[in-house]
């Protein structure tokens, strides 16, 4: 007799992250739920999603979206949650909350403070002797104006899918930045200041039970898209940084999906840690290369103990297609250069010679050609809506300054 699959909900659909969750969990031969603020969110159109929920986006209003989540479990009989995006600092802020009996991984809330602030970062790298960039947390304007060398990176204390990022290449943009700060009260939380150091953008996904370092997949960034995420990715093997990984993940005795962002310098063979996201990010790379990360997180949700999953393998080259036409719309905004983006993605042709494509998958998935045919719709009649596109999705499932400090209060209040 064939056991009952697991009734499946994920926090959110707009995001890449969840549109790629969708694609593995699929392929694996679940079927999802789905919460989202948008009716037409990106996770919507796929043959393995069986029902979208509305809900207020979680960043807006943190308490809606949570009654919302809530009323879903219940009503749906769901068995596990899967937090995609920044919802998992949200349900750990509000784990007591949570029905009894719901399978979900989440660390405990005082390691997410660890990592979701950049100045929280900062300081928890440098306890734990892990590289980074020459970094210091600045909280007035008066030690952000100190004479440092150019160019350099300010981090907001809270930011999502590389918003909160500037970069600084003079005294003028700094100057700019400090008056814009003043007037948004940002030093509040501190500011993180870090020197910009050369070498490529890798990034490392893993999940872990309780400490305990279950999968973990590394990739190296080829091209960057919208936003300043992944257009091209190809799988690398880095022993050094899976050890870094696992000692933070021990440190922390995480439970659940955690990734970072680093810097590798070739030349040295050194990584400097520069970024966390205490979250599942776009596992379809790991998928091809032969890495289960929403697998071996629903199994931790599910109360289980799955062994070790063995180390992917490297050279495996992604795409992320609509980035790609995205990417043409927003730099050249001709309609000619988005029909030639178009053709070089669909034969893969050109940069995208040699890669798998992980984010619109028509050929196990050709439900997602609808949102993929209106978004090539818009932009050869508006190119320039590109890059509205990217501010708009960020919304629906980012956390807000003000969300977090309502998360707090439900921490404290607990």
């Amino acid at each position: 007799m064939t056991a009952r699959k697991p009734t499946i909900l994920l926090s959110e659909g707009s995001s890449l992250s969840s549109r790629e969750a969708i694609t593995a969990l699929g392929l694996a031969g679940h079927r999802v739920e789905l919460m989202s603020s948008d009716p037409l969110c990106l996770g919507r159109f796929s043959r393995f999603v069986r029902r979208v929920h509305r809900s207020p986006a979680s960043g807006a209003d943190a308490d809606g979206y949570l009654a919302a989540v809530m009323d879903v479990v219940k009503s749906c009989s769901i068995d596990v949650l899967l937090p995609v995006h920044e919802q998992a600092f949200l349900f750990a802020a509000a784990r007591k909350k949570l029905p009894a009996g719901l399978g979900v991984a989440l660390a405990d809330f005082e390691a997410f403070e660890q990592l979701q602030s950049k100045a929280g970062l900062a300081a928890f790298l440098t306890r734990l002797d892990v590289a980074q960039p020459a970094t210091e947390v600045v909280r007035s304007a008066d030690e952000l104006a100190r004479p440092r060398p150019y160019p350099f990176f300010v981090k907001a204390a809270f930011g999502t899918a590389s918003t909160g990022v500037w970069c600084v290449s003079d005294e003028r943009q700094r100057d700019a930045l400090l008056q814009s700060f003043e007037q948004s009260n940002a030093f509040a939380e501190g500011l993180v200041v870090q020197a910009a150091i050369s070498g490529a953008l890798e990034r490392t996904q893993a999940v872990f039970d309780r400490g305990r370092l279950v999968a973990c997949h590394i990739y190296r960034q080829i091209a960057e898209g919208p936003g300043g995420g992944d257009l091209l990715k190809l799988s690398v093997v880095r022993p050094e940084v899976r050890k870094t990984v696992m000692r933070i993940g021990q440190a922390l005795k995480w439970h659940g999906a955690l990734s970072f962002d680093y810097i590798h310098d070739d030349a040295t063979a050194k990584s400097y840690f520069i970024d966390a996201n205490p979250r599942l990010v776009e596992p379809m790379n790991a998928w091809f290369a032969g890495v289960d990360l929403p697998g071996a997180l629903l199994q931790i949700s599910l109360g289980k103990t799955p062994p070790v999953q063995a180390e992917g393998r490297a050279g495996v080259l992604t795409r992320l297609g609509l980035m790609g036409i995205l990417d043409a719309a927003r730099w050249r905004q001709r309609r000619r250069d988005i029909l030639l983006e178009i053709g070089f993605v669909s034969l893969g042709a050109g940069r995208y010679r040699g890669t798998r494509e992980e984010l619109v998958p028509l050929w196990t998935d050709p439900y997602c050609a609808i949102p993929l045919a209106v978004v090539i719709a818009r932009l050869l009649r508006h190119p320039q809506a590109a890059s509205r596109f990217a501010a708009s999705t960020v919304e629906a499932y980012s956390l807000t300054p003000k969300a977090i400090h309502r998360l707090r209060a439900w921490q404290h209040s607990a």
